[in-house]
């Protein structure tokens, strides 16, 4: 079938909580080997710290999982640094693979998906393409990066992207509400310092209560119209307008 982006019909999927991480991130390969247009959003409990495909797990992470109770932490299959999750909402974008598809269009429209999330909050959000994160990224929302939404300076969002043989796997997550305790009291003391300063929640954002499960739902009941006007936008600009994600695409270890 020739799945065309703008117009295509979506496997939408929204999942409660109750998935370990490890299962997590095996649905996601799982989704990942099907040439079929999904989108998954779901959300962690219990909590865990997610690190990127082949990163070194720095000592205070491997001691964190070993000690801390009720945390998990897997593995991803994208590239980035260390993500918090338990109070955010993830999502994981399986697209077919083709050779006229455009990756900067891909990425421009998830992140312009997210960014249409908040705004629906009342958040002043947008994406933040042109931002070089320098190198390897430690902490997702503490640096910047090329796939980034930011709100008020402050990074809400972040994603990176993998190929496979039949399809592209992009991978984020967006911050609903602050960390949670148990995450806090496992990581250092600089690098939350660091998520406090340079990271902000949507909840924190609009100033009212947002959950997790509603963000899911609002985010999943309007991907399509909102994945449409972004990926059509991008993919109608000129080069110059979505260049900034031509070349980092292709590396798996891309920041998030």
């Amino acid at each position: 079938m020739d799945y065309g982006l703008s117009t295509m019909d979506w496997r939408i999927v929204v999942d409660l909580p109750g998935l370990s991480a490890a299962e997590q991130m095996a649905a996601d390969e799982r989704l990942a080997r099907e040439p079929i247009p999904t989108v998954r959003f779901f959300a962690w409990d219990p909590p865990a710290l997610s690190w990127g495909f082949r990163q070194r797990v720095p000592t205070w992470l491997a001691r964190a999982l070993r000690s801390a109770q009720g945390i998990e932490g897997v593995e991803r299959p994208t590239g980035g640094g260390i993500a918090v999750h338990g109070s955010d909402v993830s999502l994981s974008v399986v697209v077919p693979r083709r050779q006229d598809r455009s990756l900067e269009a891909l990425m421009q429209a998830v992140c312009g998906s997210a960014a249409h999330l908040c705004r629906s909050y009342g958040a002043a959000a947008d994406t933040a393409p042109h931002q070089d994160c320098g190198g390897q990224i430690t902490y997702c929302l503490a640096e910047l990066s090329p796939y980034a939404v930011m709100i008020g300076g402050r990074k809400v969002a972040g994603f990176a992207l993998r190929r496979y043989p039949q399809t592209w796997l992009i991978q984020g997550s967006l911050l609903v509400r602050p960390l949670r305790g148990a995450l806090r009291a496992a990581m250092p003391a600089l690098a939350v310092q660091r998520l406090e300063g340079r990271a902000v929640s949507l909840a924190e954002a609009v100033a009212e209560a947002v959950t997790e499960a509603g963000a899911a739902e609002r985010w999943g009941a309007h991907w399509a119209s909102w994945w449409e006007d972004d990926f059509a936008d991008c993919e109608h600009a000129d080069d110059a307008d979505c260049s900034h994600l031509r070349h980092p695409v292709l590396n798996l270890r891309n920041p998030c």
